[in-house]
């Protein structure tokens, strides 16, 4: 399993940045190879539809590692009850890159549960025909000590969990996207007897 954990912080040694790490410590102690995407680190242009970026060296390399993933770790702040601009315009670059693919979704927060902002994450994950994990994770400024490390134990067995599921149930939907994706490619004539992967069947998936 390759995953990829994106990060939409907007600043350096931020709670998203560890909360991250924390769940990617998880999926590479499950057996996935995970790499992580700052996007402050690596930042993509604006997106625009009128644009192919084809020259753009940021933009080639991030839709690479996109294509490569078999699975993604997306966590952001939550702002104003929204993912961050960061981290919409990674999303707003991407389609075909997720489909099939399994999405661990957490957010850090003020004081919230964050529910707003992975909520804006799921959909526009499940439009992008990703499955989502059945459940999240957000970590309060409260839940960090004074030494910015998180202390809450709880929030810390949560994100842990999703690593793990996130390498064992992702690697069940992404094997079956392809088999069916693949059955869809050889079937021309019948592609919708392969459920959605007969609509990846004259695309990249």
């Amino acid at each position: 399993m390759k995953i990829l954990a994106v990060c939409g912080t907007t600043h350096h040694e931020s709670n998203s940045g560890q909360i991250t790490e924390i769940i990617a410590a998880a999926a590479r102690s499950a057996g996935a190879e995970v790499d992580v995407l700052d996007l402050l680190a690596s930042p993509l242009p604006l997106f625009r539809t009128d644009q192919s970026y084809e020259n753009d060296q940021i933009v080639t390399e991030v839709r690479q590692a996109c294509q490569a993933a078999d699975a993604f770790i997306l966590v952001s702040p939550e702002y104003h009850g929204c993912m961050t601009g960061w981290m919409k315009n990674f999303l707003d670059f991407h389609y075909h890159e997720f489909a099939g693919k399994l999405f661990v979704l957490a957010a850090t927060t003020g004081g919230s549960l964050g529910v707003s902002c992975i909520t804006q994450m799921r959909v526009a994950v499940q439009h992008c025909h990703g499955w989502s994990l059945p459940y999240q994770a957000a970590a309060r400024e409260a839940d960090f000590d004074s030494k910015g490390q998180l202390a809450n134990d709880s929030v810390r067995e949560r994100l842990e969990r999703m690593g793990r599921d996130l390498v064992i149930y992702g690697k069940l939907l992404r094997d079956q996207f392809t088999i069916d994706r693949q059955g869809a490619l050889e079937t021309h004539d019948t592609p919708h007897e392969w459920g959605f992967a007969g609509w990846y069947s004259r695309g990249s998936d």
